[in-house]
């Protein structure tokens, strides 16, 4: 299961220093606001984090949330945060964001999102729920399930993993990890079965071959894992992966198995 985990300008500068970058020979409505009006610094913080500038853009986004009462706005600086890993800023935005407007599912996914990547796995539980339940994408599912995983609720993954298949039964990371959530529920044929369908795909991955070899350890069928043919993976790594698999049974805490397969199923 993959768990992603995953200086400021003064605004009249940045915009004058960027503002040719964003007209195009003709005045645009953009060009026409005044340096400090928020969407104008939205747009031109928009412009340059898609040409990777995230320090600049991150400066736009928070100038631009003090002078907005629009949560969107809070949304979007939570967003950049997120991006650069700082989870107690994006946390604080995307709260600021809930404060304009309760319940608002974007902020509530987005504070969930960092709630779940700063190992805060019970409070991403009781934001994503709703969240996702609102949005009804894949992701957020995925997400909720994760979280619910983390939280040591593999029963209840399940049903998120389920919502994430059904929404899109070609998605196989949703479906790897439906299998995991099986196989740490003890349902063991289940999540390989699941997983045989995954690695048959045309589309599957080196992780998705690993995640099998995990499924199979922890159903304890040791000689199925070791007979997996990992794509582009060497004999040395493919003999370390079977050796951590092989220890996962042992570990009787669900929450600690679950960070476990974590870890291992990044690699």
């Amino acid at each position: 299961m993959k768990l992603h985990r995953f200086g400021h300008l003064v605004a009249a500068v940045a915009a004058a220093g960027l503002s040719a970058c964003t007209t195009t020979g003709t005045t645009t409505e953009t060009a026409k606001k005044p340096a400090n009006d928020p969407s104008r610094l939205m747009k031109i913080a928009r412009d340059v984090e898609t040409r990777g500038d995230s320090t600049t853009a991150l400066a736009l986004y928070e100038r631009a949330a003090e002078m907005s009462g629009d949560p969107s706005v809070n949304i979007s600086l939570g967003e950049a945060r997120l991006k650069t890993n700082d989870l107690k800023g994006a946390e604080e935005a995307f709260r600021a964001a809930l404060q304009k407007s309760p319940n608002q599912p974007q902020a509530m996914l987005g504070l969930g999102t960092a709630q779940l990547r700063n190992g805060e796995a019970e409070a991403a539980v009781r934001t994503l729920a709703p969240a996702a339940q609102a949005v009804g994408t894949v992701a957020a599912y995925n997400k909720l399930g994760t979280a619910l995983v983390l939280a040591g609720r593999s029963a209840e993954a399940k049903t998120a993993f389920r919502k994430a298949v059904a929404l899109e039964p070609g998605n196989l990371d949703a479906q790897t990890n439906l299998a995991l959530a099986e196989a740490l529920s003890n349902e063991a044929d289940a999540g390989t079965a699941t997983m045989r369908s995954v690695i048959q795909s045309p589309l599957a991955q080196r992780r998705h071959f690993v995640n099998y070899i995990i499924v199979l350890s922890l159903a304890g069928r040791t000689d199925e894992a070791r007979a997996v043919d990992v794509p582009d993976l060497s004999k040395a790594n493919k003999d370390r992966i079977l050796k951590q698999a092989a220890r996962l049974r042992s570990i009787s805490d669900p929450v600690a198995r679950a960070r476990a397969i974590g870890l291992l199923a990044s690699t």
